[in-house]
This record gives structure tokens, sequence and C-alpha cells, in this order.
């Protein structure tokens, strides 16, 4: 465990977070964007969110194929399911967790394996991707990951896992989405702080009283600074304002909707969901779809090209730690996601039982139900034959 505690530290809390203070990048819409600032957004932060609750909280499973048949590949790896040994509260959903997170804040996605003398891992971390730099030596990528003490550790690709978002070309690392579509996210997050800036420092009241004449510095501040403290914020700015000494009474108001804040709020979360692959109604988007059955249908589409491509580059990443990768394979279970309804995923099973095939009892041990006497027969339907022979009597 050397490696481990001089680049994480003696002291480190086990499965710190791994988004560090990254130097900022000043968008074109004048404010610093990076991971933090990133998910200060809160089109981005449930985008984000989004994706590494649901595949954390898919089952993922080894499996061996022998004769063309899938099965349970036994024993499974340990970091499939049990905590960290040293943090029992490490468990993998966090794990599955960090590594979503990190692949799409940083676009990229490291992570520390120690192995054992038997060869099985022992300990697994999701790395900081800001401490972790890549560099190829005769074609083969070097690591170097620095350590709270500022001291950089080269590990070879046996100690990390590597995988890129969107990597391209011979580029060793993918390009951060967050430095990339700074832009979009600067834009978004210009609007979310001038909304903000507005209601706290808003001095708006219904009616305000003009004073004739000119005033002295010491009297424009006093009037000023008596202004703001009873009008200025949420809370006060419909106050109406009384001054004496001549002054003239003048209606004024000034609404929100005529600055088209809305409109940009609004535009900023449908830049998001496109930049994230997220339909809008799962980002809480009023009239994101008009109906049930497009609402379904978007639905289905996010998990078949948002949700699926992402949950399958985290399998072919992971493949090689898997015990015996040669023969076996890990596998994330999306079903429970496209049958989300009992009475749908009843009768995808009525389906799969009337037409051999799922058996009786495969069907109720996928919902965790015991085996009946003769469930494990197959059936077929009898109304159903080779074409050009005739039907058995």
């Amino acid at each position: 465990m050397s490696i481990l505690r001089r680049i994480l530290g003696e002291t480190r809390a086990v499965g710190g977070t791994w988004i560090t203070d990254n130097q900022p990048i000043v968008s074109s819409a004048g404010v610093s964007i990076n991971s933090h600032t990133a998910l200060s957004i809160g089109a981005y932060y449930a985008a984000v969110k989004l994706y590494a609750d649901t595949v954390a909280s898919l089952p993922w499973d080894t499996y061996i194929r022998i004769d063309g048949t899938r099965r349970p590949y036994r024993p499974s790896p340990s970091w499939l399911t049990m905590p960290q040994p040293n943090n029992p509260n490490f468990t993998g959903f966090d794990l599955k967790h960090r590594m979503v997170s990190s692949l799409l804040i940083d676009g990229n996605l490291f992570v520390l394996f120690i192995k054992g003398r038997n060869g099985d891992i022992v300990e697994m971390r999701v790395l900081d991707p800001q401490k972790v730099t890549i560099k190829s030596v005769d074609g083969a990528p070097i690591y170097t990951v620095t350590g709270d003490d500022n001291v950089g550790v080269e590990l070879t690709s046996d100690a990390i896992l590597h995988i890129p978002l969107f990597a391209t070309g011979s580029a060793l690392r993918a390009p951060s989405p967050v430095e990339q579509h700074r832009t979009t996210l600067g834009l978004a997050s210009a609007t979310q702080l001038y909304s903000a800036k507005f209601y706290e420092q808003g001095a708006a009241p219904s009616a305000v009283i003009k004073i004739p004449g000119e005033l002295t510095q010491d009297q424009a501040d006093s009037l000023r600074n008596s202004f703001s403290r009873r009008h200025e914020g949420i809370e006060k700015m419909h106050k109406i304002a009384v001054l004496t000494g001549g002054a003239d009474f003048q209606q004024m108001s000034m609404k929100i909707s005529d600055m088209q804040l809305v409109e940009t709020l609004h535009w900023g979360v449908e830049s998001i969901a496109r930049l994230m692959g997220v339909p809008l109604h799962l980002l809480q988007y009023p009239g994101g779809n008009s109906s049930y059955n497009s609402v379904e249908i978007v639905s289905i589409e996010w998990l078949r090209l948002g949700l699926g491509p992402l949950v399958t580059r985290l399998e072919a990443g992971l493949q090689r730690l898997v015990p015996g990768a040669d023969q076996t394979f890990i596998k994330f279970t999306l079903d429970g996601l496209l049958r989300p309804t009992t009475k749908e995923r009843y009768d995808a099973y009525a389906i799969a039982l009337n037409n051999g095939i799922l058996s009786l009892n495969e069907i109720r041990r996928l919902e965790d139900r015991a085996d009946v006497p003769g469930g494990d027969e197959h059936y077929k339907a009898l109304n159903i034959g080779v074409v050009g022979q005739e039907p058995q009597a």
C-alpha cells in the first residue's frame, strides 16, 4: 500500500473528493469557469447528477460465456459490491458515482488499483484528474500522479485505468467538457448571477419622490443611503418612499420580463441539455414535452443514445480489471430502467414465457422469488410450427 500512501497521503480521508481548486478560465461571458463554478449552474449540476445517480444505481456483475450461454462468473470481484477495505463507507455505489462524475466533468477517468499477491484487486480509488498527467514513453502511457505533498509518482497502466470521454486522434488525454464549452456554461452562469444580483440589489419601489433643486454631496449620500436601507432587497423593494421638502411624487416600475432574463435562463437550460444529451423534462424544464407519449419516447431515446453509450464506455474500460478478462466480461443491467412499471415488466415476462425465452423459475429469480416445482420447463405456442409441416396431433 506504499503507492497509495504516497499518492493520497498518510492522513488524507479515504474516498475524499476528487474535484480540486483548478485554475478558473474566464469565459467570453465575463465569468470564471472551472469544475466548481460549472457545478454551481443548476442545469449542469442536475445533468451530471442524473447520469451519476442513474449509473451508480444500476446493478453490475461479471459474466462468462460458455457454449454461447451467458452465466454469472463466480467469485465476482470484491470491488463490485464490497466497501473499500480502509473505508467501510466507500461502497460500490460511491465508486460508480465518482467514475461517472469524473468522466463527465473532466472528460477523463483515472482509477488507481492495487493488486494483492494472488493478482486480485484489493484497493481501488478514483483519482483527481487534475493531479494526473500523461506522457508516452516508447508508445506506452506513463501517468504521473501528484500527491498531497506535491511530489509526483510515475505509474504505468499496470496500476492506472484511464477511460477518456471523447478522445480524438492520437491524443492521450481527452479534452475537458467544461473547458471546451466554457462559453455556453459561462453565459448560463452569468445569467444566473445577474438574476440573483437583480433581486439582491434591486431598489425598485412602487413610488419615489423627486427632489427639486441641487443637493450637496453629503445630502445626496445621506438620501441614497437612507433610500437603500428602506428599499433595497427583495423584502423591501415595493415599499413606498416618502420624502419631505417640496419633493415631487413620481411613479416607477420595472419588470424582470422587460429584461428577458427568464428567456435567457431558459436558453441556458436548453443549451446545457443539448450539451449533455439529456431530455429537457428530466431537468425539470417547464414545457419540455407536451404529452406522456412524447415523454416516454424521449426517455427511451435517452437510455439508448445518452446513458447507453456511457455505460458501454465504462464496461469496455473496466473489462481489463475483470479476472480472466479473455473469457469473462463485466456488464451493467439496464433492463430495470427500460421496464419501470410493474405492468410493463410483467407483460415482458409473459411474452418471454409464452415463447420459450425464459422459464417460470428464471422469471421468478429476476423478481427475487423462490423457485417452484416444475418451473424450469420452457414453453412454446401450439399454434406456431415449421412452414410446410403438418401440425402434430
